[in-house]
């Protein structure tokens, strides 16, 4: 990253042991990794948001019809049909007309054999 070779590594941790002391240098050292760590991340986050910005209206022509899929949750049971009451004339209007027996209709007459029935 910084074109560093170990020589130079060593003369860095020697002089930092030596300024720090040994009490503080692993909090130091602890406190650069996440500042490395926080900046990685930060970095990271702005390519990803300038890559998405950059490429938006390339998806956008080259898929117009992206949906997002449905998120439905598992479907649920509907619970039995309760037993339907019994049919009475209080709760049916017009029962009573359509339970009043109707004169039995005319027979047909018996046609002979060998002819077919009317459509």
């Amino acid at each position: 990253m910084f074109n560093l070779g170990f020589s130079e590594i060593l003369i860095i941790l020697v002089l930092a042991l030596i300024l720090l002391g040994p009490k503080r240098l692993p909090d130091v050292a602890k406190q650069l990794g996440k500042g490395m760590r926080e900046f990685k991340k930060a970095t990271d986050d702005l390519k990803s948001q300038f890559e998405r910005e950059f490429y938006a209206e390339d998806l956008k022509k080259n898929h117009p019809q992206l949906v997002a899929p449905p998120t439905a949750a598992a479907p649920v049971q509907a619970p039995p049909p309760a037993p339907a009451p019994p049919a009475t004339a209080d709760n049916i209007p017009g029962l009573e007309a359509a339970l009043v027996e109707a004169p039995p209709a005319p027979a047909a007459p018996p046609q002979p054999p060998g002819t077919s029935h009317p459509a």
